[in-house]
């Protein structure tokens, strides 16, 4: 008798904890789908809405870039090794180092 209790509880107990775990995810997959990050700013390295197709990263470095703004700047930041650098405001040209926009760029969000 004392198993098939202990084996009762065990099973109340895991189904608890499963059932609790499961809404827990869920409440905040919903929560987090619901506020998607602003497309013009990058959140490396998985949020980057200006990447062209194709890898922007390797062992050594990478990029991550927001969506293009009406004057044709560009929020960026690039990583060498493991660290990201502050974010910029650059007008895409295709070259490795484009130039810096200037004052008023980004839609003025750097300042």
């Amino acid at each position: 008798m004392y198993r098939t209790v202990h084996k009762r509880t065990a099973r109340w107990i895991v189904a608890t904890l499963s059932a609790a775990v499961l809404v827990g995810t869920g409440v905040g997959w919903a929560a987090r789908a619901e506020a998607l990050p602003d497309p013009f700013t990058p959140v490396p390295p998985f949020w980057c809405p200006g990447n062209g197709p194709g890898l922007s990263a390797s062992g050594w470095g990478g990029y991550c870039e927001g969506r293009t703004f009406p004057d044709g700047s560009r929020l960026n930041t690039f990583r060498i090794g493991y660290y990201w650098q502050p974010l910029r405001c650059i007008i895409p040209d295709g070259s490795m180092n484009p130039p810096l926009a200037g004052p008023g760029g980004c839609a003025g969000v750097l300042g």
